[in-house]
């Protein structure tokens, strides 16, 4: 059997970035995995060590791309990380973009940042794939989160890499959205040779065509078990990410009304707000009145 990726009692030579314990890992050609755990549990960390950003202190880390023509792990893995509904790319940079999207003769399309791809196939079934055409004439800032998503997949996947590893890859994206990359995802691994490795917090998010999981807590790898062994042993997500007792300290926060002198917090008044020809907001009422909680869900 073809291990794409082998590491055997793994130990980072510097100690600030070394797990609890060796890492003893493999993976095999054909698995997509899904690395889980909470938020500071060593995900990333199991992450950097996979893909030889830490060098380990007697035995590196194993690759075997065949057939892949290069061996190099930079060649072969690449690595996306998702913080918001902006992805890797520079979220502040976004809003900042689209705050002066009168400028948008100064902003790039879509056309313009993807890299040329050799293998010709390869680009046409991402094209297709991902709906790129109907995207390439768009300026960037003016995508939806869903479509920019599309787009930086699209742009790492043009170099053709034999290992994708996501962090994140659905954080920002609503319901539907979410369900369509699964979807994409998905059909993706089926027409390639491309193994996909998801770092997920929501155990909830694994999609369907992952067929091991990593759990990762507390700075400590533990065993690669197929999905469907660890689908029936797993804890359902909280509903509440607080406990609670912090939560309780919240509600008991001192309020004083009488710092506010005006009945109305937040007036708007027929606000619409368009990019281009997209109208995004259309005549939106709304008014905030002191003292009022509200929660924009969505």
């Amino acid at each position: 059997m073809q291990h794409v990726i082998t590491i055997e009692n793994g130990v980072t030579r510097h100690p600030l970035y070394r797990m609890k314990e060796p890492v003893n890992l493999q993976i095999a050609a054909g698995e997509h995995v899904a690395i889980v755990g909470p938020n500071g549990g060593g995900k990333s960390l199991l992450v950097d060590i996979i893909t030889g950003r830490y060098p380990l202190l007697m035995n590196e880390v194993k690759y075997d791309f065949s057939p892949s023509e290069s061996k190099m792990a930079c060649d072969n893995i690449k690595y996306i990380t998702f913080r918001d509904s902006y992805g890797d790319a520079d979220g502040n940079y976004y809003y900042q973009q689209r705050w002066n999207s009168q400028d948008l003769d100064d902003t790039p399309i879509v056309a313009d940042l993807l890299p040329p791809c050799k293998d010709e196939q390869l680009r046409k079934a991402l094209y297709d794939l991902f709906g790129i055409e109907e995207m390439l004439s768009k300026h960037i800032i003016l995508l939806s989160s869903g479509e920019l998503r599309k787009f930086q997949l699209t742009k790492t996947l043009l170099s053709g890499p034999r290992v994708l590893i996501m962090d994140n890859p659905f954080i920002g994206l609503d319901a539907r959205t979410r369900g369509l990359l699964h979807t994409l995802l998905g059909k993706l691994t089926e027409m390639t040779n491309l193994q996909v490795i998801l770092v997920l917090s929501k155990t909830d998010d694994i999609p369907t065509f992952i067929t091991h999981v990593i759990p990762v807590e507390d700075r400590h790898c533990g065993s690669k078990i197929t999905l469907q062994e660890y689908l029936a042993h797993r804890e359902p997500d909280p509903a509440h990410v607080l406990s609670d007792e912090k939560r309780q300290r919240i509600l008991d926060l001192p309020y004083t009304d009488n710092l506010f002198h005006t009945e109305h917090i937040v007036d708007l008044n027929k606000v619409s707000i368009r990019y281009g020809e997209r109208v995004i907001l259309k005549e939106l009422d709304w008014t905030v009145k002191c003292g009022e909680k509200w929660a924009l869900s969505g």
